[in-house]
C-alpha cells in the first residue's frame, strides 16, 4: 500500500534525523549539520530513501520563511542600537572584503560574473547557530573576543534581508546592476511603508487578539503574519525569505516578541530542520575521490582565506593579533544562509550551475571543522574573566537577550511596576512579563520594559533568559497563577533567587512550601510602610501642648 510505504519513509527519516542530529549535537556541531547528514544519508545518493519531491521543497520554502522570521526577531532597532558604529563599520567590512575576495577567486576560476558574486556573497557569512552554541557551552560571550564575534554575526544577520534581495536581482534581467537597482526602488517602495506604519499596525492586531485570552489565536496570527508578509514580498518581487525576516523585525518592536518566538519555536525548528535535511538530499556526495579532494581544498581555502581576512580587519579595529587571530579562526567557516542563498540562486537559469554543489559540501565541512578551530583558538589567549566571574553590568552585548544580572518582573500591576522603576532607578537591568495586554500597554506607556507572556510557560522563560538571572519577582495578581510560577521554577531554577508578593497573610505558608526565597505580605507591607510614614510624620511635627485638665464642680 503506497500509505503504509509512506509512513515507513516518514518513520525512517525522523529516526534517521533524531539519531543524527543528538549525535551532531553531543560532537558540538549544532542541529544544522546533524540535519544535513541525515538528508545525505536518507537521499539519492545515500541510501535513496527518500526523493526531492516538489512538497518537500515547499515545505523548506517554509522552513526558510521562519528561520528568517525568527532572525527578524533577535533584531529590534534598540538592539541593534547596542551594536556600535564599530562593530557595525567591522561587520561591514568583513562582508564586503570577504565578498570581494572570493568574488575574485570565482572569477579567475572560470565562474560567471553574477554567479561569482553571487558565490562571495554567500561563503561572506558565518554561521551563527553554530559560533554562538559553541560560544555559550564555553562561556564565551562574556569574552571580549566571544562579544566581538558575536557584533559581526548580527551584522551579517541584518545582511540576510539585503543579500536576498541582491540575489534575485543578478538572477534576472541582461544587466546585472539595472536588475539590481530595479529590485531595490521596488523593495524600498514595498519596505519603507511597511516599516514606517507596521509595528503599529503589529502591536494593535496582536492586542486585539490577545485579548480572547485564547493561545491558539495567537500562534494563527503568528503563522499568518510571517506566511503573510512572505507572500507580500513574493509578489513584489522579492524573495519569500525576505518577507519573514521583516515580518519577524517589526514584530521585535513590539511588546509581544517573546511570545510570538515561544509561539513559532516548534514551527521553526521543525521546518528549518525539513529545509536543511532537504539541502542534504540534493548534496552529490557520491563523487571520485578526486573530487572530493577538490571540496577538501576549497573548504581549506575557505577557512584559511576568510580566518586571514576577519583577523586583520579585528586587528586593524585596534585588538591584539592573538585575539584577532581567535575571532578570525571563530568566524572563517561558512555559514546556513550559504545554503539559502544557493537555494535562491538556482530557481534561476543564469546562477544554476553545477559548481553550487561542490560549494555546499565545502560549506558543511567548513562548519564540521569549527569545534576543532575553537580549540585551537582557545589555545592563543588565555579567557578574559576568571571562572565564575559576573561582568559588570551592560558589559554584553544585548544581542543574545538581557545583559547577565538583570532581574525578571512577572505581574505588570502596581507593584510590578513599582518594582521595576526603582530597580532601573538603581542601574539594575528588568524584564517585565506579564499576560493582560493593558497592562503591558499601560507600563510601557511609563518606559518600562515590559512584554506580553507567560510567566508559567518555560519556553517564555527561556526566551527571557531566566538561566541567566540575578533574580525573579513574582508581583501577580492571580495567586493560582503565582503558584503555578512559583512551583515551575523552583523545579527548573532551583538556584534562582524568587521574590512574591502576597495579598492575603495566610498565603504565605503556601508560597515558602513552594520553595520561594521570599515572601513580601502586601498587608503587612503596606501596614509597615503607613506606619513609617505616620512616625516620619509624628517627628517632623512636635507634639501640641495639652490643655490643662481641670475639675470643675457640676453645675448647680
Amino acid at each position: 500500500m503506497p500509505e503504509a510505504s509512506l509512513l515507513f519513509q516518514l518513520v525512517l527519516v525522523l529516526a534517521t534525523a533524531l539519531v543524527l542530529v543528538a549525535a551532531s549535537l553531543r560532537a558540538g556541531l549544532g542541529v544544522v549539520v546533524g540535519y544535513l547528514l541525515a538528508g545525505m544519508l536518507l537521499g539519492p545518493q545515500g541510501l535513496a530513501v527518500i526523493e526531492d519531491s516538489a512538497l518537500v521543497r515547499v515545505l523548506a520554502e517554509f522552513g526558510v520563511v521562519f528561520l528568517l522570521f525568527a532572525i527578524g526577531l533577535e533584531l529590534p532597532l534598540a538592539r541593534l542600537r547596542t551594536i556600535g558604529f564599530a562593530s557595525f563599520l567591522l561587520g561591514g567590512l568583513q562582508i564586503a572584503v570577504t565578498a570581494a575576495l572570493i568574488t575574485a577567486v570565482a572569477r579567475f576560476m572560470g565562474a560567471p560574473p553574477r554567479l561569482a558574486i553571487v558565490i562571495g556573497l554567500a561563503l561572506s557569512l558565518s554561521s551563527t547557530a553554530v559560533v554562538l552554541r559553541l560560544l555559550s557551552e564555553r562561556d564565551g560571550l562574556r569574552s571580549r573576543y566571544g562579544r566581538t564575534a558575536f557584533a559581526i554575526l548580527m551584522v551579517q544577520d541584518v545582511a540576510v534581508g539585503p543579500l536576498l534581495i541582491t540575489v534575485f536581482a543578478l538572477g534576472r534581467g541582461e544587466n546585472p546592476l539595472s536588475g539590481l537597482a530595479t529590485t531595490l526602488v521596488a523593495g524600498l517602495l514595498f519596505v519603507v511603508p511597511l516599516v514606517l506604519g507596521g509595528r503599529r499596525l503589529l502591536e494593535w492586531l496582536y492586542r486585539r487578539v490577545a485579548a480572547f485570552a485564547q493561545p491558539e489565536l495567537l500562534v494563527a496570527l503568528s503563522l499568518l503574519v510571517g506566511i503573510g508578509f512572505a507572500y507580500a514580498t513574493s509578489t513584489a518581487g522579492l524573495s519569500l525569505g525576505f518577507g519573514g525576516f521583516l515580518a519577524g523585525m517589526l514584530l521585535a518592536d513590539t511588546s509581544f516578541r517573546h511570545q510570538v518566538a515561544a509561539d513559532i519555536g516548534p514551527f521553526r525548528g521543525l521546518l528549518v530542520g525539513l529545509f536543511f535535511l532537504t539541502v542534504g538530499l540534493g548534496l552529490e556526495i557520491r563523487r571520485p575521490p578526486a573530487e572530493w579532494l577538490e571540496v577538501a581544498a576549497i573548504a581549506l581555502a575557505l577557512l584559511l582565506a576568510k580566518g586571514a581576512v576577519v583577523a586583520a580587519l579585528t586587528r586593524a579595529g585596534g585588538f591584539g593579533w592573538p585575539l584577532a587571530w581567535r575571532v578570525g579562526l571563530l568566524l572563517a567557516q561558512g555559514g546556513e544562509f550559504a545554503f539559502v542563498l544557493f537555494a535562491a540562486a538556482r530557481t534561476f537559469p543564469a546562477l544554476d550551475h553545477p559548481i553550487l554543489g561542490e560549494l555546499g559540501l565545502a560549506v558543511a565541512l567548513s562548519m564540521a571543522a569549527t569545534p576543532l578551530l575553537v580549540h585551537l583558538a582557545g589555545a592563543l589567549t588565555p579567557p578574559a574573566l576568571p571562572p565564575g566571574a559576573v561582568p559588570a553590568t551592560g558589559e554584553l552585548l544585548e544581542g543574545e537577550g538581557p545583559p547577565a544580572g538583570h532581574v525578571v518582573v512577572a505581574g505588570a500591576g502596581p507593584a510590578g511596576q513599582r518594582v521595576a522603576f526603582a530597580l532601573g532607578e538603581a542601574g539594575i537591568p528588568v524584564v517585565g512579563l506579564d499576560d493582560s495586554v493593558e497592562r503591558v500597554a499601560r507600563a510601557r506607556r511609563r518606559g518600562l520594559p515590559f512584554f506580553f507572556g507567560e510567566v508559567t510557560r518555560p519556553d517564555i522563560l527561556e526566551d527571557v533568559h531566566v538561566e541567566r538571572a540575578r533574580a525573579l519577582v513574582l508581583a501577580l495578581e492571580d495567586r493560582r497563577c503565582a503558584c503555578q510560577a512559583a512551583a515551575l521554577l523552583a523545579y527548573l531554577f532551583p538556584e534562582l533567587p524568587v521574590l512574591v508578593r502576597v495579598v492575603e497573610e495566610e498565603d504565605c505558608e503556601t508560597f515558602r512550601r513552594l520553595g520561594v526565597t521570599m515572601v513580601v505580605p502586601e498587608i503587612v507591607a503596606t501596614g509597615r510602610v503607613l506606619a513609617d510614614a505616620t512616625l516620619r510624620l509624628l517627628a517632623d511635627r512636635p507634639a501640641a501642648p495639652q490643655p490643662e485638665t481641670a475639675v470643675s464642680s457640676p453645675p448647680r
